[in-house]
């Protein structure tokens, strides 16, 4: 099953009762938001990358206290 964009939810829905403006900005919005959120998918699947590929270990008890 493919997900439905926001903009493909927005056409499908009675738009008779805002402007073509309205409609156009609404639009908008919802490309932006899409771009953003697939923007930090893909930053967080970089650094999930990159802190296996040089197995970077946060285990506090290997670290030795002065």
């Amino acid at each position: 099953m493919k997900t439905k964009s926001l903009v493909e939810m927005l056409e499908t829905v009675d738009a008779t009762y805002i402007s073509e403006h309205e409609k156009a900005a609404a639009i908008a919005r919802a490309e932006s938001a899409e771009f953003t959120v697939e923007m930090i998918s893909s930053a967080f699947a970089w650094v999930k990358k990159t802190l296996v590929s040089k197995r970077i270990s946060f285990n506090s008890a290997k670290h030795s206290h002065a």
